[in-house]
């Protein structure tokens, strides 16, 4: 059974997983209005350019980096196999951030989806 300790740890890296990805989407919509304010095509090397103009990719690359180093140390403590399914409240996290700040819309099955995932790691962290 895992320690508080160990699950508050697995939830904070589930958030700035979570928060990665809320930056990258961030980085997709200033790629946008870039591209919109510039009448070139939008080819890949078009977007990689405009790509570095764009403070928030860079941020959401230093978030992961450490992530990366938050996510070893967690696995120096905790079995991946009881560790990893803490990486699906990602799925939870993520649509919340979106709905929240880009005003995307939750479903029900969102809802239905999320109260299964919490279920799941609840099952899976009880066995000890």
């Amino acid at each position: 059974m895992l320690q508080m300790t160990q699950m508050v740890q697995l939830i904070i890296f589930a958030l700035i997983m979570s928060t990665g990805q809320f930056l990258f989407k961030k980085t997709a919509i200033s790629l946008n209005d870039l591209n919109v304010s510039h009448s070139a095509s939008l080819n890949l090397f078009d977007n990689i350019s405009r790509l570095i103009q764009v403070p928030w990719f860079y941020i959401a690359i230093i978030l992961y980096a450490f992530a990366t180093l938050f996510w070893l140390y967690i696995l120096q403590r905790i079995p991946l196999s009881i560790a990893y399914p803490f990486t699906a409240t990602t799925m939870i996290w993520v649509p919340l951030m979106a709905n929240l700040f880009f005003e995307e819309k939750l479903t029900y099955s969102y809802w239905m989806g999320a109260i299964l995932i919490i279920s799941g790691i609840a099952i899976i962290s009880s066995e000890g």
